[in-house]
């Protein structure tokens, strides 16, 4: 038996518990009953878990580098309106965001549009506590302008690859020190640090979901949790498992074909998302599905350098998979 099966019906088991938690409900094994509607009073199975106080909303995004369109403001933001999304992607650059971030702010205000995370690279998994005090440092001034142009979050990643301390220590000194001075000042800055689970092999630990509420419960205010399809296909049991154990902390979420990592549909009957659609819907979740990938290329020149495909036709792939999403979405 695969590691994925052996496991799904813990990990659903455990995020029905997570709500549970918090139902009212004593179980009767009639309508209340959330496994077994019908029984006879007193099974002890779990309570019906609540609903959450909105429904859920799809509201597809792209990054800012995959928008097929030239690389001005308005041009982006012009293509995103007129094809049906809701929000848009930044990089977390800090010339980046001091140049262009104020831009797309600035346009915003008479569109639609929401503007969600920034994604970047970062790493606090140094030996020496100056490397990680710098790290955060240089954090500082991205999560102001975060702030400042009202953007859902930064994504954060505590380690990769090989970290330079034992992983106990190292969650430990994210939690307690680095993780909770970000936390705290994207808080005082109106935004969030937005925690990334990774796959094995790029990150020695918070690979699930889960993991990443928990941490974001212990270091507090300003922290919250984030899921991608990608990566989630690899560590976790099971899509709605993982969307539910997040709940309300969950703030953002990355999508990809589960094959090759490029747009969705890419991957034809592999891109099933609908699992996690209904993992979305079950906690209310509101916040963007990002496309975070590469488009596929065409083949390959006489060099066998690969053939990418022109932004016509990058704009052909995001209109089937908007209705691959939109038709997932409505199956969930």
């Amino acid at each position: 038996m695969k590691r994925r099966d052996f496991l799904v019906g813990t990990a659903t088991a455990g995020a029905a518990a997570f709500y549970a938690a918090s139902a009212d409900a004593a179980c009767k094994c009639g309508s209340d009953c959330a496994c077994n509607p019908g029984a006879a009073a007193g099974c002890g199975c779990m309570p019906k878990l609540p609903k959450p106080s909105q429904p859920a909303e799809l509201n597809l995004c792209l990054q800012w580098g995959g928008i097929p369109t030239p690389d001005d403001v308005n041009a982006k933001l012009d293509y995103l309106e007129k094809n049906g999304y809701a929000a848009v992607e930044l990089p977390s650059g800090l010339s980046w965001l001091e140049d262009k971030g104020r831009k797309v702010a600035e346009s915003l205000k008479n569109r639609k549009l929401f503007l969600t995370t920034a994604c970047g690279p970062s790493r606090f998994d140094y030996a020496d506590p100056a490397k990680c005090d710098a790290e955060v440092a240089k954090f500082m001034p991205i999560l102001e302008i975060l702030g400042e142009i009202k953007s859902t979050g930064l994504i954060i990643c505590p380690a990769r690859g090989k970290p330079e301390i034992g992983h106990k220590e190292l969650r430990e000194r994210f939690v307690t020190n680095h993780g909770k001075r970000l936390a705290e000042k994207a808080a005082a800055c109106g935004t969030e640090i937005v925690l990334e689970p990774l796959r094995r092999g790029e990150t020695p630990f918070l690979r699930q979901v889960a993991d990443g509420a928990k941490m974001a419960q212990e270091i507090g205010k300003g922290c919250s949790v984030m899921g991608d399809f990608w990566h989630m296909r690899w560590e976790e049991p099971n899509f709605f498992a993982a969307f539910a154990a997040a709940g309300p902390l969950l703030r953002h979420v990355h999508i990809a074909s589960l094959g090759t990592r490029k747009v969705p549909g890419t991957d034809g009957d592999l891109d099933n998302y609908i699992d996690g659609f209904r993992g979305l819907k079950f906690i209310g979740y509101r916040g963007a599905v990002s496309m975070e990938c590469g488009y596929p290329a065409k083949g390959k020149d006489a060099r066998g350098k690969a053939i990418m495909p022109d932004n016509a036709e990058k704009h052909a792939l995001l209109v089937k998979m908007c209705a691959l999403l939109r038709e997932q979405w409505a199956q969930a």
